[in-house]
């Protein structure tokens, strides 16, 4: 992670902050999940039970909006024909399967063999079975055939077939250096052979002189500048969004670079800062609202933004625009706030000079809407391959498909309820501390590699 990827991040979240309306998601129709239960050949409290017994969560907990989604994100259903497929290619028997099971505990909840709906949790009970399903997936996930990833495993020295799991694939991709890994590594960051030695010969270090996969692929995205993104291209990414709020692009710049400034000024300062507001933000608990706070919490939540803005080095104001009335509100009075109605809430930036940073704008249709949703996404560093205990549903792969996140801004999910219309859409600032969190994980990491680098 780059400063200035940081600083793109933290600008997103300067913007989403100061008001994070309630998006609402409509949970999907019992009637369809009972049907889709049904075809799996369960009901509907069987399969919410199978899928937090085999560590998928609930279908609130996956929130997908439709039963095609939640059929996707599952996969396929478990037939006769596919088990004894399964069984064939691998090699494993019934009595392996079960063996397995109660050695997950799961017997003990009723599992057998016969019992797995997904044919998905055969490969995850299973560990992980090299078959060829799971190595076709694996070559389409990074661009190539089963027979071009063979061929590359295979120049360097490595037979793609001899490999029971594919977690000892991916510790041939992942955590050792050699040249499938190194492949993959120079493929992303879109560097030749020539370029890469070319980069290690700048640097004065040789591939011999790094220790672990992890530590070679910090030094080339570092050295690359591969995750260097200039103002301008935040503001290509992120117009879209900041237009509906009322940003212009010299306002967007005079932020970033205001940011950027107090980011460099003091880099660990910053960073404990926003450690310590993620630590008080995760302290608050789960909540949906500000209205489900108690009165310490609330004060702990407006003490939180105003630490926020002391670490951004900035002030905030806000307005209720009504025609030509401008009303000023405090924070404390806009965790009150239920709808806009007409009305249009301006929120002003400012430096600690007081020099004019930035404004944005939200309507009384945007504050109960799904702005948030709407925002861009700055795409942050591949995550390194997980540990074993990190890994819970899913196989490792390289482009890894993420559960659709549950954030602090999405409405409860429970069978057709809805929040509550005293619920304040701004209360909900949790979303920061999980932001906030990442930010600060970010920038220690950048941090870190700017002192490896030297």
């Amino acid at each position: 992670m780059t400063k200035k990827l940081l600083v793109g991040i933290i600008m997103v979240l300067l913007c989403l902050q100061a008001v994070a309306p309630q998006t609402a998601s409509a949970a999907i129709k019992q009637k369809d999940l009972e049907a889709y239960a049904a075809e799996l050949g369960t009901d509907l409290e069987g399969l919410n039970r199978y899928l937090v017994d085999f560590e998928w969560g609930t279908i609130e907990e996956i929130e997908v909006g439709s039963v095609d989604e939640l059929r996707e994100w599952l996969g396929e259903p478990v037939t006769k024909e596919t088990l004894q497929d399964f069984l064939d290619e691998t090699g494993y028997t019934v009595e392996d399967i079960n063996a397995s099971l109660e050695v997950m505990g799961l017997t003990d909840k009723g599992y057998t063999a016969e019992d797995i709906i997904l044919y998905t949790d055969l490969s995850w009970v299973m560990d992980y079975p090299a078959t060829s399903q799971n190595l076709q997936e694996l070559a389409e996930g990074v661009g190539l055939t089963e027979k071009q990833l063979a061929d590359l495993f295979a120049a360097n020295g490595f037979d793609l077939y001899s490999y029971g799991t594919m977690e000892e694939l991916y510790e041939v991709i992942y955590n050792d250096i050699n040249g499938v890994s190194l492949h993959f590594l120079l493929q992303e960051v879109e560097l030749s052979q020539e370029e890469f030695d070319q980069l290690l010969a700048d640097n004065g270090v040789k591939l011999e002189d790094f220790s672990s996969y992890e530590e070679l692929s910090e030094f080339v995205y570092e050295a690359s500048g591969y995750y260097e993104f200039s103002r301008e291209d935040y503001w290509e990414m992120m117009s879209p969004f900041l237009d509906l709020i009322g940003v212009s692009q010299d306002e967007f710049f005079r932020a970033y670079d205001h940011l950027e400034s107090v980011v460099s000024n003091d880099p660990e300062a910053f960073i404990s800062g926003l450690e310590d507001i993620a630590l008080r933000a995760e302290a608050l608990g789960d909540f949906e609202t500000s209205t489900e706070l108690t009165e310490e919490q609330g004060k702990e939540l407006i003490s939180i933004w105003n630490d926020l803005m002391n670490i951004f080095q900035m002030k905030a104001e806000f307005y209720l625009v009504d025609g030509n009335t401008k009303t000023p509100v405090t924070f404390e009075e806009l965790l009150k706030i239920t709808d806009l109605e007409n009305r249009i809430l301006l929120v002003e930036l400012f430096d600690l000079q007081g020099e004019h940073l930035l404004n944005f704008t939200i309507t009384g249709e945007l504050f109960g809407s799904d702005l948030l949703t709407s925002a861009p996404t700055v795409e942050a560093p591949v995550q390194e391959k997980p540990t074993e205990s990190e890994q819970k549903h899913e196989a490792p792969v390289l482009k890894e498909k993420v559960t659709p996140t549950k954030t602090a801004t999405e409405t409860v999910k429970e069978e057709g309820k809805r929040l509550p219309d005293t619920a304040s859409p701004v209360g909900n600032i949790l979303v920061a501390g999980t932001v906030l969190m990442a930010a600060g994980a970010a920038l220690y990491t950048w941090n870190r590699r700017k002192k490896h680098s030297n």
